[in-house]
């Protein structure tokens, strides 16, 4: 069976030796030690800086930040005895590169031996990374940590799959609907738990008046930028649809200069989108007019950067129909109660600038939404957390022994 698949990392890796190993008790010095030559490698080597999304990915995973997870996981477990589940398989998605190394490193801190399965597609990035991982697993200190982890590549194949499934105790799932689908259609032992993260949605919701008295504005459009043109538009938290907040006048005079600043960051920061972007977004423009029969505006736009649809009503976010690269709907909001009627279970995360953390507070706690399992500043929307998609990794990794013993 191996021969069906390829170990990228570790050199010389065997799943029928990780199989062996035992879960090791939550942030282990030889786990966290292997996170921060990790990071320090990639903050430290100057040819990554070009691969932005790996350098904030090593900043999250320097050793403060390690030591910052391990005091809040033991304040929340306080006296009782929390484990490694034991062997976990993680599924990454094809199109955001980086994702796989969260949940792996997060997974391998609570004790666990993991499977990372990654799309057989490459690109320079994610070989980068992966020569970085397997010169640090050729490191004499981390020979233990060598054994315990693989990065496998394969097509998709239900016996390969059902191999590593049968085997594991937790099987994390990242990618689309149909992706989830048909994984699930491969049987796991009735001990195993699963997590999944499915398509998802995300929006901005910026006031009209607050961005029009901010004196200095480079910096938050260089945040909207980095949350919307990073993984071109695809990844899960990337806003897809921006809520203005404010009466029509306010959102009319200020979402023409905000359009006319971000139009200027992409051409500063990146060429012009591949013709078949813009191919797709026009076809999801049209697409999205026939859906509505015809109720949206389609603004004009002088080149393939930055194209954009005014919504007229929230049953015209039509998720499905969004194709990413640059492709932005947009909606007015007189006040932030009207926010419930855009949302849906497949929204995740928005981007906020202008609402504060009590005003959101209070209206989670009136309205309850079904979706959003975040509210973060513009800018923040790729920084990954613990707390994902409502699950609390950390906790998710882990299984509790119930000592009902008295001493």
């Amino acid at each position: 069976m191996s021969e069906k698949y390829d170990i990228a990392v570790p050199v010389g890796g065997s799943f029928e030796k990780l199989l062996g190993e035992k879960v090791w008790m939550p942030f282990d010095e030889r786990a966290t030690s292997f996170v921060d030559a990790f990071a320090e490698y990639i903050l430290k080597e100057k040819s990554f800086r070009k691969f932005p999304e790996l350098v904030a990915m090593a900043f999250w995973m320097r050793r403060a930040t390690v030591t910052r997870l391990k005091e809040k996981f033991e304040i929340q477990r306080g006296d009782r005895l929390w484990l490694g589940r034991g062997l976990v398989f993680h599924i990454a998605p094809s199109n955001v590169d980086t994702i796989f190394m969260y949940s792996w490193i997060l997974s391998m801190l609570i004790g666990n031996t993991n499977v990372v399965r990654i799309s057989s597609r490459t690109n320079d990035q994610i070989e980068a990374l992966l020569d970085v991982l397997n010169e640090i697993t050729q490191r004499d200190e981390f020979q233990e940590i060598k054994k315990r982890f693989l990065v496998v590549r394969y097509e998709h194949d239900e016996e390969i799959t059902g191999l590593f499934s049968s085997e594991c105790s937790l099987r994390v799932i990242w990618g689309g609907d149909e992706t989830i689908r048909r994984i699930r259609q491969v049987p796991i032992p009735p001990t195993t738990t699963e997590m999944t993260f499915a398509d998802k949605f995300s929006m901005s919701l910026i006031s009209a008046r607050e961005f029009s008295v901010l004196e200095k504005t480079d910096q938050l459009i260089t945040n909207f930028y980095n949350d919307a043109f990073w993984f071109g538009q695809n990844a899960c938290s990337s806003p897809r649809l921006v809520v203005w907040l404010g009466s029509e006048e306010d959102v009319k005079v200020t979402r023409e200069v905000f359009w006319k600043l971000v139009e200027k960051k992409v051409r500063e920061k990146q060429a012009e989108f591949a013709p078949s972007v813009a191919v797709d977004k026009l076809v999801a423009e049209s697409a999205l007019a026939i859906e509505s029969f015809g109720e949206v505006s389609i603004e004009p736009a002088a080149n393939s950067l930055v194209s954009r649809v005014w919504l007229n009503d929230p049953g015209d976010v039509h998720r499905e129909l969004h194709c990413g690269g640059g492709l932005f709907y947009e909606y007015r909001l007189d006040k932030l109660d009207e926010l419930s009627g855009l949302i849906t279970t497949k929204d995740q995360t928005v981007t906020v600038f202008g609402p504060k953390r009590e005003d959101l507070t209070e209206f989670v706690k009136l309205h309850r939404p079904k979706g959003i399992n975040r509210f973060v500043p513009i800018g923040q929307a790729m920084e990954f957390s613990t707390i994902w998609d409502g699950y609390d990794l950390l906790r998710e990794f882990c299984r509790e022994v119930d000592l009902a013993i008295r001493s």
